[in-house]
């Protein structure tokens, strides 16, 4: 802006900043105003056209600060990105700078410091603070000293927004600062918004003696001062503290410990400030630990993280579905701990992805299922409570999908899924904190083992007492994890007479394309390295068109007779010996023998496609499904070639 031609520049700084502004005129390779008294001009000056006319062909243009325009000076580039990354949203405010460093221009609702410099610890200089009665240069040029010469150093804008609306007990301060305005000598001038509001709900930091010497710790102010300064949270039925990162927008767990010791280094900067050596002495373990209860009072959350918003953390903003969706910035307000590593960028695409490892190797139906799942796996919330099963012969690319699935939702929001410990105590409390459970390249009987029916109610919905093994407590939590399971051959599920919840919970994939013709190593992290920011968008589409499945069908997915048929066909398999018995037995005058029964049934399979139970599952289920079905128990007299066998009378083979 500094480098266009004057003409019209007082509308433009008129139309960023606000029609109420004071501009103020200043001689070119100057910072300071022209006119006596500048502090007192007001908006009516900016309606004479002879004042305008001089703002617009003459030299530097400042800003009179005031009303709630402030701006936040900052003398080195290093000093701006730190104060950034502690104050994300601020990066979306009007920036403007002329060598180095930045200033900030925010509108501050409610009171607010006057103008101070800033400095560290060490006594040098930060920046400055600047409010009522002081001015920002903001177009024009100034002229620096370098290498003995003088050279014009142009004003300039590098981001042109309107100034941010926030209270001033929202900004974010580096901890080596020392500010003015934490000092109690200038609390009752309004500095510091906040500080007026510790004092009403918690009264005094400390209270002194008669001498006026301070003699007790007020404990809840400093817990409540630390909730206020933090965006931290105590979750009671975790036992846990989170504190949220702004740089990545999530909240991190954090230690007891580690609370105690910035809780320390919070005293000790305030004993320094104040100044007040007797809070230095009050840091002691037990003070500590006093604290920390009081601070778990305050910032309590139940079920903070357990939010139904249709939102999705990404490195590097939150998308949000609820405004046909739109990427927004972080904020502390959008409780989570899981997020995506991967980059949003709506123009990304991913062609190697779909047309070497999806199209090629499924039913073109299918690869909308695996898309619609995918995309729920990256919510992290199962709203179909549903399990996507991926299987059939090995190196068709299952592994490298469910490779780069995990890859979209984060590492760290998953774990692997062991059917066969689901059964024990403590299995469940390694799903605390994840989003997707995993199982990749497992057994045929990996949902026929004892523990395999919990995970009906892990991805159904349903609550579970989780335990901490050699802790103590229970940890309830609800089952709400989307699950993924591959395999080289069907799995056969242990249905317990319950067909109809498995049928509920279950989606299958059957891989039956071509292997292809050259297999590449950790195929799928490379796709992700490369096209991450594509898939990503292949994934939110997906969740997109899952929503809208799930607000017009009760809350599931839309599924083609094809992808119901294969499910069908499953739990059939996985209940062959009931099917058979339907469908090849019936109640008459005969007998069948065990062995015959048997011979029928390894016939019945193959014509079905199906894989029959072996010798063994076959002899200890028979007698239980035949009184279920027929009413008819074993007997040893059954007669076969003149001797007594094992069978059952009052039954036949349909014609």
């Amino acid at each position: 802006m500094a480098d266009e031609e004057p003409e019209g520049i007082v509308e433009r700084l008129r139309s960023l900043l606000g029609q109420d502004i004071v501009l103020l005129s200043i001689p070119r390779g100057s910072k300071r105003p022209k006119a006596k008294g500048w502090q007192s001009l007001t908006a009516a000056v900016m309606q004479r056209p002879e004042y305008v006319a001089e703002l617009n062909h003459g030299g530097n243009i400042g800003v009179l600060l005031g009303r709630g325009l402030v701006t936040i000076d900052l003398d080195r580039d290093e000093e701006v990105e730190h104060f950034l990354h502690l104050n994300p949203k601020l990066r979306d405010t009007l920036q403007t700078k002329r060598k180095r460093g930045c200033n900030l221009w925010l509108r501050i609702k409610g009171p607010c410091p006057k103008s101070s410099k800033l400095k560290n610890t060490s006594g040098d200089d930060f920046g400055e603070w600047r409010a009522d009665g002081n001015q920002t240069v903001i177009h024009g040029a100034a002229i620096d000293k370098s290498k003995g010469e003088l050279r014009p150093t142009s004003y300039k804008i590098v981001k042109e927004a309107p100034p941010l609306e926030l209270e001033f007990s929202e900004i974010r301060w580096p901890e080596e600062l020392v500010l003015p305005w934490s000092r109690r000598d200038e609390r009752s001038a309004g500095g510091d918004s906040h500080l007026a509001q510790l004092h009403q709900h918690y009264g005094e930091p400390y209270y002194t003696n008669k001498e006026g010497e301070p003699c007790k710790l007020n404990e809840p102010f400093w817990s409540g001062l630390f909730a206020l300064e933090n965006s931290v949270l105590w979750e009671p039925v975790e036992h846990a503290f989170y504190d949220y990162r702004p740089d990545i927008g999530i909240y991190e767990d954090e230690s007891n410990d580690a609370i105690k010791r910035r809780l320390s280094e919070r005293l000790l900067q305030a004993s320094r400030q104040m100044p007040c050596f007797w809070l230095e002495k009050q840091r002691t373990d037990a003070r500590l630990n006093s604290l920390v209860a009081h601070l778990r009072g305050i910032v309590e959350r139940r079920g903070a993280f357990s939010s139904s918003e249709r939102r999705i953390h990404l490195a590097n903003g939150v998308f949000s579905f609820e405004n046909r969706g739109q990427l927004l910035p972080f904020s502390p307000a959008f409780l989570s701990r899981n997020r995506c590593p991967i980059v949003f960028d709506e123009n990304a695409l991913c062609p190697r992805f779909l047309n070497e490892l999806v199209y090629p190797a499924v039913h073109e139906e299918d690869v909308l299922l695996i898309q619609k799942y995918a995309g729920l796996c990256l919510l992290g919330n199962n709203l179909i409570q549903r399990m996507l099963i991926l299987d059939g012969e090995s190196g068709r690319g299952k592994t490298q999908l469910a490779n780069v699935i995990q890859a979209i939702v984060g590492r760290e929001n998953v774990t692997q899924l062991r059917t066969k410990f689901l059964a024990d105590r403590f299995e469940t409390f390694r799903f605390i904190k994840t989003t997707l459970l995993v199982g990749v390249d497992v057994e045929p009987n990996f949902l026929s083992t004892a523990g395999a029916s919990v995970l009906k109610g892990l991805v159904g919905g349903d609550w579970f007492d989780a335990e901490k093994k050699n802790g103590t407590g229970r940890f309830p939590f609800q089952g709400k994890f989307c699950a993924l399971v591959t395999s080289n051959s069907r799995l056969r599920v242990r249905l317990s007479g319950d067909v109809a919840a498995w049928r509920r919970r279950l989606l299958i994939v059957r891989y039956e394309g071509p292997a292809p013709k050259r297999k590449i190593p950790d195929f799928g992290q490379a796709l992700v390295q490369e096209e991450g920011s594509g898939i990503l968008n292949w994934c939110l589409a997906g969740l997109n068109l899952l929503l809208t499945d799930v607000d017009q069908r009760d809350g599931d997915i839309a599924l083609t007779n094809r992808q119901k048929n294969i499910v069908d066909s499953l739990l059939e398999e996985s209940d062959s010996l009931r099917v058979f018995l339907r469908d090849r037995i019936e109640r008459g005058e005969g007998s069948l023998a065990v062995d015959e029964i048997m011979e029928e049934y390894a016939d019945f399979c193959p014509d079905r496609g199906w894989q029959p139970l072996s010798i063994t599952e076959v002899r200890s289920s028979l007698e239980a499904l035949m009184l279920e079905h027929f009413r008819v128990t074993k007997s040893h007299s059954v007669q076969r070639d003149g001797r007594s066998v094992r069978g059952y009378w009052g039954v036949r083979f349909k014609s």
